[in-house]
């Protein structure tokens, strides 16, 4: 009990008041900071989230900002309280062997936070191919980055160390149309240009072109359509575009081939053989 008076014996008030008044300052500079941010980022995007190289620089921005401060506020309370900041610093060469091993995934995140927004590996409002997902970019910051299924909806966080190759979804998605080599090609390419004019007409398709025959296949020709729109929306496009395909080419009597075996028998080779 006696140590603990003689602990407050030895406070010094005007230290603990202005270390106070510093972190309350602080946290109010902090609070306009972000309100600002906020508003602009609601002018910009229009109460929808920033979009492209801007938002995605403003996010990480935003994290190492916020970091900065909290070590600042830090290092300065600690200084008016007489603790020696230099020295501190000085010796965390010793330090920081253990503090990089124990955070060294921290610091890779980081790392590769900072070479996601130089490198514009992509951007905030991107679809991008990570393993067998594809998703939509709707948050990054310097640690994580998350992504929305366009499949599910569902939404994944992951550690931006994990980034290793990207490939982003561009506005064009190919279509291969396979047809029966019986067909009359020229009916065929009139059929899938009446189809691609009303692909076009969907909801969110920018343009819908017919390339004409891509391939022969062992079973079928493969006729080419390219349709442009939004990636996030390629699951919806590709269900409308087939449902129409699928009404033209059957209005139209042309079928898609699948895959079947011809037997070809040969009697004289029967007669030889000696079979019945």
């Amino acid at each position: 009990m006696d140590r603990v008076i003689q602990w407050f014996k030895n406070l010094n008030y005007s230290h603990i008041l202005l270390s106070a008044a510093v972190i309350v300052c602080s946290i109010v500079v902090w609070r306009l900071v972000r309100i600002a941010f906020d508003r602009y980022a609601e002018k910009q995007s229009a109460n929808r989230p920033v979009k492209g190289t801007a938002g995605t620089a403003m996010s990480a921005t935003y994290g190492v900002a916020k970091g900065l401060v909290i070590i600042g506020v830090i290092l300065i309370v600690l200084q008016i309280n007489d603790i020696n900041v230099s020295a501190m610093v000085a010796g965390l060469g010793i330090a920081s062997a253990i503090v990089g091993l124990a955070f060294q995934d921290l610091l890779r995140d980081i790392i590769m936070g900072i070479h996601i927004v130089t490198d514009s590996f992509f951007e905030v409002g991107d679809v991008i191919e990570y393993g067998d997902l594809d998703g939509l970019v709707v948050s990054f910051n310097i640690r994580t980055t998350k992504l929305q299924d366009i499949a599910t909806g569902n939404v994944m966080t992951i550690c931006n160390r994990n980034f290793t190759e990207i490939k982003k979804r561009s506005h064009r998605f190919l279509m291969n149309v396979p047809l029966s080599y019986e067909e009359d090609y020229r009916k065929i390419h009139s059929v899938l240009t009446r189809s691609c004019e009303r692909i076009a007409e969907v909801e969110s398709v920018e343009r819908c072109e017919y390339m004409g025959t891509q391939d022969f296949k062992d079973s079928a020709v493969f006729y080419r359509i390219h349709i442009y729109g939004p990636p996030e929306r390629r699951w919806e496009i590709w269900r409308a575009a087939r449902t129409i395909l699928q009404e033209d080419l059957a209005a139209a009597g042309l079928k898609i081939p699948y895959q079947q075996i011809d037997i070809h028998t040969y009697p004289e080779f029967r007669e030889q053989s000696g079979e019945q």
